[in-house]
């Protein structure tokens, strides 16, 4: 008698599964997804090349990583990773224009390889395993619904793959699965099934409109614009029984059950250096929590376990270094606050998902970030070496400082400028006036930097704090 893996009942599955999703495209491909030996050694080639551009990236050699990855799509010039590398670098270096360029050619590229090996004959987009890892990630799945039904999404159908046990929220994750086509495999297998046919596997920076290949900022602004025009509910809410878990953990915590909260969301962390400008220190938030505290409401700082806990403070829980610390608890979190405040990761981009406002803090990457109902930022800012004062909005826009999340540029020396205490407590004081008056209408001054911004060619609609322009006039001069 033979006998079959678990691994390959779950093949099989798959396969049924997606059958009955598109019966056209399964009978149309080799399902076979091993790699013959002029595959596996033009893989070990290109292989060989991203390597050493990573070394190079490591190394704070960036010019000298795209040098290498030139060199390699002259020999490969097929290779949707070594295209997709070079892309990433564009934007780690902060040269947008450049980032937008490559990463449309991938896309371009795709296509055509698509035609060529006919695996677009069904019309459909797969979404792997990058969709569904990190929270920021898994958070994109809403911009990716909004456009689907807003009828804004290329015409092909998308199918999400996913592998719960790599989810960093199932319970997020979970909560999106009636709203697209999915199917549920093991990641090794979803990596192979992507691997294979990534000529249809969506990227995860880049989304297809009907109107043509956009960035994700671009992308996610216009859903968000559009659905907010529309006035339609979040895409997701918080399960009834998830509500009544979290009311019984929020009474065990001594919150009155009439009270309100704001959850807060602030990155640290030893980041990479090309990853480390949205880090802030909590600490400078302290006199921000007193504020909200005073105003009779209560702060619950989510996170890591791995993040600075927090003194010990009235009105105020560590939920990040709490033993009800759960996916489903963060789900009740981010649906059931009256706003957050975060810095930018994953955990400001998951509470906008059902539709709560966020304070955007420390925002560095102020080139792209966008549009979301009664939300704001609050930039970061800048000051170049032997310069006597912080860069303007424009100033800044003109450097490739604020289009990357890099603390590090080559030949570029400068110093990144944190909110102060004073910026955070006038930000939530702002937050709270626009609740009370419920005016969120953009000032004339916010108008008018963001104007500054679409003059230099930054992407999405989300504004700039009043408070902080009143605080830092300079910043919206021209």
């Amino acid at each position: 008698m033979t006998l079959v893996s678990s691994a390959s009942f779950a093949n099989l599955r798959f396969w049924k599964k997606l059958t009955r999703i598109s019966n056209k495209f399964v009978n149309s491909v080799d399902r076979d997804l091993k790699l013959d030996q002029s595959q596996i050694l033009l893989n070990r080639q290109v292989e060989e090349v991203l390597v050493s551009s990573r070394k190079l990236i490591k190394d704070f050699k960036t010019s000298q990583s795209i040098e290498v990855l030139n060199k390699g799509l002259s020999v490969f010039p097929k290779s949707i990773e070594l295209k997709k590398s070079l892309a990433q670098i564009h934007f780690v270096r902060g040269e947008w224009s450049k980032y937008l360029s490559v990463s449309t050619d991938a896309d371009y590229l795709m296509q055509q390889l698509a035609e060529e090996q006919k695996s677009d004959i069904a019309q459909l987009r797969f979404l792997g395993n990058d969709w569904t890892g990190p929270l920021g990630h898994i958070s994109l799945l809403d911009a990716v619904i909004k456009l689907s039904e807003l009828n804004l999404s290329s015409d092909e159908k998308r199918i999400l793959l996913y592998d719960p046990r790599y989810s960093a929220n199932s319970a997020l994750l979970k909560l999106f699965l009636p709203k697209i086509a999915n199917i549920k495999s093991d990641r090794k297998f979803i990596g192979l099934f992507t691997k294979k046919f990534n000529t249809i596997a969506d990227q995860v920076p880049m989304y297809r409109l009907k109107s043509g290949i956009v960035d994700q900022w671009s992308a996610i602004n216009i859903a968000n614009q559009v659905w907010s025009d529309a006035r339609r509910d979040p895409v997701i809410t918080v399960p009834e029984a998830v509500i009544e878990r979290g009311s019984v953990i929020l009474k065990r915590w001594g919150l009155p059950s009439d009270a309100w909260f704001v959850i807060m969301h602030v990155r640290e962390g030893d980041h990479r250096a090309h990853a480390r400008a949205q880090n802030a220190n909590i600490a400078t938030y302290i006199p921000m929590i007193e504020e909200i505290v005073a105003r009779g409401g209560w702060v619950i700082r989510m996170g890591s376990p791995l993040m600075t806990p927090l003194p010990a403070m009235r009105n105020v829980i560590d939920y990040a270094h709490a033993v009800e610390r759960i996916d489903w608890m963060d789900v009740f979190l981010w649906g059931k606050a009256k706003f957050s405040i975060a810095t930018n990761s994953g955990g400001s981009e998951a509470p906008m998902c059902f539709g709560t406002p966020v304070i955007r803090t420390n925002y560095a990457s102020f080139g792209h970030c966008s549009f979301f109902e009664k939300s704001f930022m609050v930039p970061k800012r800048f000051k170049l070496k032997n310069e006597k004062s912080a860069m303007s909005l424009q100033q800044s826009l003109r450097t490739p400082i604020p289009w990357c999340e890099s603390t590090v540029h080559e030949n570029l020396e400068f110093e990144i400028i944190d909110n102060s205490e004073q910026d955070l407590v006038d930000a939530v004081v702002e937050m709270f006036s626009r609740f009370d008056a419920n005016d969120w209408a953009m000032t004339i001054q916010q108008v008018a930097t963001q104007n500054i911004r679409l003059s230099e060619r930054a992407v999405g609609g989300l504004p700039i704090s009043q408070s902080f322009l009143t605080n830092h006039q300079s910043f919206g001069s021209t």
